[in-house]
This record gives structure tokens, sequence and C-alpha cells, in this order.
């Protein structure tokens, strides 16, 4: 079985564009009218990024798997897991706790959980770009 190609660009374009809105975020002065709609633009990137990252990392794991079929299948935390024996993740936990993140922003709009979101994005931005990093060595790219 020859391997698939896996496009890690998307994910990397991402990611910058989630760093970007955070330092835009943060550069604004607090009352400032910009300040929520930054905070809106880590909100959206990080839910983009955090989608991406899942998705591209079910990918590989199935495209090295000897059974995709059962990869593709493997709930959250099993992939979690799986990825972690891997090398792929450092800590499953952590992605546990963004995905918490990821569904409550998919629920309605609070302005409590965007900030609280917000406020942790730069940690998700880490986790995702030691992802990014070990995905690259993994693809040997």
């Amino acid at each position: 079985m020859t391997a698939a190609f896996i496009d890690l660009a998307p994910l990397k374009k991402a990611l910058a564009t989630l760093l970007e809105a955070i330092d835009f975020w943060h550069a604004q002065p607090v009352g400032s009218a910009l300040k929520p709609h930054l905070r809106s633009a880590v909100v959206q990137s990080f839910e983009f990024s955090y989608e991406l990252a899942v998705r591209t990392l079910r990918r590989v794991l199935i495209e090295r798997a000897e059974a995709a079929d059962l990869v593709a299948d493997l709930s959250f935390n099993d992939l979690l897991r799986k990825a972690a024996d891997a090398g792929l993740i450092a800590d499953p936990a952590r992605w546990r706790e963004w995905r918490e993140m990821r569904n409550a922003t998919s629920h309605a709009y609070d302005e409590a959980k965007a900030q609280a979101l917000a406020s942790r994005a730069a940690g998700f931005a880490e986790d995702a770009a030691a992802l990014l990093k070990a995905l690259a060595a993994d693809l040997g790219g």
C-alpha cells in the first residue's frame, strides 16, 4: 500500500492565521471598538484550526494503519490515545480540553465563554504547532 500524500499546508496556514488573530486582539487596548471583533476572529480561527488539526490527525493515523476502517471509527478518546502512542501528541487530556472549548463555542454565543476561549487560544496554538511538527516528521516532510 502506498501512502497517500497528506498536505499539511492548510493546517500550517490556519495556525498562522490563529496566531495573527491572537496578536491583533492583544494589540488592541481594552475598550477599543475593535477588541470584541478581533476576539471573534480569534474564536473563529480557533474553531477552524481545531477542526483541521483533528481531521488531519485522524487522516494521518488512517494512512499509517493496517486496518484503516478501524481507525476511521475510533472514538475521540481512542483517537487521542492512538495519537499519543504514536508520539503525535504529548497530552491527550489537553486535546480533550480543546474539544470541550470547541464544543462550547458551537452552542451559543456567550461573552464569558468567548473571552475564556480567546484567552486560552495561544495554548491551543502551541499544542497544534507541536502536532504539526510531529505530523511533518511522521510524513517525512
